[in-house]
């Protein structure tokens, strides 16, 4: 869209040194290092900061401001840069002398767009007139860059003479001038702040009301505590997300895990199936449980792995925006503790999911054994039938006699296999097709007499 800009009218102070070199795409603050170097390591030095990106001003009689760019919180930034500075210097053989640190405050800038759009009615009041202009955002025929409302109306008619395909009655929107500040300073919106701390207080109203008042059926404090930490977690996985474009190998390691996380929702989801089966007897891989009952299996398990996934990348999201995993020991100690509240979660994880399985076994066990009718978990669909021998050879069978006068659960089973579990009996595994199977609704049914 086309768009006009004001003259320039700040005066300019005399001419600073500029920096050499230029600074990373991505960084949220920019540190200064003032350091002295001895002149046999000026050549070493020039050498190592040429090779980081890391504007550099000559100061002269070896002294230099290296600027260094980091990204994360503003808390403890300096620390983190000065570790950061001292490692490649270390690691370079270069010695050098620190005189002092500062963080540079990012330059504001007094311009700002004011969009310009058809003449139309708007409202008085800014706080409805600001989601008003971003509904008519199909209507804006172009920008003007100035520092105030009133400098750009004033500027409304040459843009309107350089762009006569916009039209002819047009207006420029945008918030007010304040009236108690100067024209050079531009007014701050602090909408994204307010929504961001009325989404925070929800949020919290919601989780207290869910443990105080509103805990569904059957819920523990326990799973109301990983679903807070889960919660918690959001902020810094929304950071290790945004550090991705950095293209740094600490923040692809969470790209890993996410990669990660599909065969480990099929393990879990096939641990998940055998542990289940387990309890009527049935080893692994004796029931055929691929198709969609491998893959009913795997959502099951789908919401572990994702809340799993998201704890690990918020804590390398939280490591790294806070400066925890800097160069040196800290780096290590942080990274085992990351490795460690990883290992002990996962095995937590699948510990969890052995106890649910096995308790939903003896559960379904318990109802069979009433002469419920037959139940579904993990993909594993288990049918009533009634069993009746046919021929006059004995049936082929592992396992306790053949169970006749009563309904039992029938599994599909592997090579050429049926498994027959009896509520009393357990399960007995024969040949395929050496008797009739005739389903049934419930274990309650009644089996009709054998011939």
């Amino acid at each position: 869209m086309p768009e006009a800009v004001s003259p320039c009218d700040r005066a300019r102070g005399a001419a600073a040194p500029r920096a050499r070199g230029r600074p990373p795409r991505h960084y949220d603050h920019i540190v200064r290092i003032g350091v002295e170097v001895e002149p046999a390591q000026v050549p070493g030095f020039l050498s190592l900061v040429r090779s980081r990106p890391w504007p550099f001003v000559d100061l002269g009689e070896g002294r230099y401001d290296v600027h260094v760019p980091l990204s994360g919180s503003v808390f403890g930034v300096v620390a983190a840069a000065m570790s950061e500075f001292r490692h490649f210097c270390d690691k370079a053989g270069v010695h050098t002398r620190i005189v002092f640190a500062a963080r540079l405050r990012a330059a504001t800038d007094p311009y700002r767009r004011y969009p310009v759009m058809p003449r139309t009615r708007m409202p008085e009041r800014e706080w409805i007139a600001a989601p008003v202009r971003g509904l008519l955002w199909w209507r804006i025929r172009g920008y003007i860059r100035a520092r105030s409302l009133a400098e750009a109306r004033s500027l409304l008619p040459g843009f309107a003479a350089r762009n006569p395909e916009a039209g002819e009655t047009l207006m420029v929107v945008g918030p007010p001038d304040p009236r108690d500040r100067s024209v050079d300073e531009r007014p701050r919106s602090y909408g994204g702040m307010l929504l961001g701390l009325l989404i925070v207080v929800a949020g919290a109203l919601y989780l207290l009301y869910l443990l105080f008042d509103g805990r569904p059926p059957g819920a523990e404090n326990r799973q109301l505590v990983i679903a807070l930490l889960g919660l918690v977690c959001l902020y810094g996985t929304w950071h290790a997300v945004r550090r991705i474009p950095e293209g740094r190998v600490d923040t692809w390691l969470p790209l890993v895990l996410t990669v990660l996380a599909a065969p480990t929702a099929i393990a879990l989801g096939s641990l998940g199936q055998e542990t289940y089966l387990a309890s009527f007897g049935i080893g692994s891989g004796e029931v055929d449980t691929t198709g969609p009952s491998r893959v009913i299996a795997v959502f099951s398990s789908l919401w572990l792995v994702l809340l799993a996934l998201l704890i690990a990348l918020g804590a390398f999201g939280f490591l790294r925006h806070f400066h925890v995993t800097v160069h040196g020991y800290g780096r290590f100690w942080s990274g085992l503790m990351v490795v460690l509240v990883m290992t002990v979660y996962g095995l937590t994880a699948v510990v969890t999911l052995m106890d649910r399985d096995r308790e939903t076994a003896e559960r379904h066990i318990s109802l069979y054994r009433e002469g419920a009718a037959p139940q579904h978990h993990v993909g594993v669909q288990p049918t009533a039938v009634c069993v009746e021998e046919t021929g006059e050879n004995p049936v082929n069978r592992i396992g306790p006699p053949l169970t006749t006068d009563r309904p039992v659960l029938y599994f599909a089973g592997t090579g050429n296999v049926d498994l027959l579990w009896d509520r009393e009996e357990g399960t007995t595994r024969v040949t395929r097709f050496s008797v009739t199977l005739t389903p049934v609704s419930s274990l309650a049914d009644t089996c009709p007499p054998p011939p």
